[in-house]
């Protein structure tokens, strides 16, 4: 049930995920619910519990990155009409800890929406690297 409400949507998370990497985090801030049952599984490691714990967090990571590049790569997305998740390959290249070189990496990133007071509010966000497959032994 992709309609354009869910295309939008996609479209204000790529650009929150683009200003995140140059530093912002405010848009991604925003797309957030600021619920207790909200939680950030975030490429920097470690993992975040409820809107207290997980703004500051999004702040701290944001603070992390400078002058970056970001894309995206859908993997899959399933949307209901008040559940929704997408699987993702994220690229980004950007300063990292105040490097003065440019880092480039990718993450494999699934994201939870839900519908609340009739807008899409991310409820979960899981992030990390991206790996080779081992092969089989």
């Amino acid at each position: 049930m992709v309609n354009k409400a869910w295309e939008e949507l996609m479209a204000t998370a790529e650009l929150a995920n683009r200003e995140m990497v140059r530093g912002n985090a405010q848009p991604l801030k925003e797309l957030y619910s600021h619920s207790e049952d909200v939680t950030v599984l975030g490429g920097f490691g470690g993992f975040e519990r409820g809107w207290i714990e997980v703004e500051p967090r999004l702040d701290w990571a944001a603070s992390q990155f400078a002058d970056g590049d970001f894309s995206q790569q859908v993997v899959s997305s399933i949307v209901e009409s008040d559940l929704a998740m997408i699987v993702t390959i994220e690229r980004y290249e950007a300063r990292v800890a105040k490097e003065q070189a440019k880092t480039h990496d990718e993450l494999r990133v699934t994201q939870v929406f839900r519908r609340e007071n009739g807008q899409w509010r991310l409820v979960h966000r899981h992030g990390d690297p991206l790996v080779q497959k081992r092969p089989p032994n």
